[in-house]
C-alpha cells in the first residue's frame, strides 16, 4: 500500500522514469582485447590503445638454466604486469612449454620491448642464446 501511495505521489500510475532522449543513448567504451604475440611477431611492431594489454608468449624450458630476461623500456608507455608466468607444455618435471609476459598500456608514446634468453653463467659481452624484441605503439 506504501508503494501504491507512493507512486501516485510521484505521478500516478502512469509514471515512468526515462533518461533524458536529448542526450542520446548511453555508450560504453569498448574495452580493447589483449594482444598476445609469440616468437613470429620477432621485429615488429604492434599498436595498441591506452588500457590494452599486451602478452608476449615465448618458447622456454626452466630446467635447462636459460632464463628469457626484459631490458629496459619507456614504462610511461608500457608498464610490465608482475613476474612472467610459465605455462609447461606438459606435467612432467622438466618439461617445456612458454614463458608468458603481459604488459599494459599505459600512456601513448612508442617503445621497444626487448627480451633476451640467457644462460645460467652467461658473461657480459657473450652473445645470448635467443632474442626477441617488439615495437609498441600506444594510441
Amino acid at each position: 500500500m506504501v508503494a501504491f501511495g507512493v507512486a501516485l505521489a510521484a505521478g500516478g500510475t502512469n509514471a515512468v522514469a526515462w533518461a533524458d532522449p536529448a542526450a542520446g543513448p548511453a555508450v560504453a567504451t569498448p574495452i580493447s582485447e589483449p594482444m598476445i604475440v609469440g616468437t613470429d611477431a620477432d621485429g615488429q611492431t604492434v599498436t595498441l590503445t591506452v588500457g590494452q594489454e599486451l602478452a608476449i608468449a615465448l618458447p622456454d624450458n626452466p630446467s635447462t638454466g636459460y632464463r628469457w630476461q626484459l631490458a629496459d623500456f619507456d614504462q610511461g608507455v608500457m608498464h610490465q604486469e608482475g613476474d612472467p608466468q610459465f605455462r609447461p607444455t606438459n606435467i612432467m618435471p622438466g618439461s617445456p612449454g612458454t614463458s608468458v609476459w603481459t604488459f599494459t598500456a599505459s600512456g601513448t608514446g612508442t617503445t621497444r620491448l626487448d627480451l633476451v634468453s640467457l644462460p645460467p653463467a652467461w658473461q657480459p659481452g657473450t652473445p645470448p642464446a635467443q632474442h626477441f624484441s617488439v615495437n609498441a605503439s600506444v594510441h
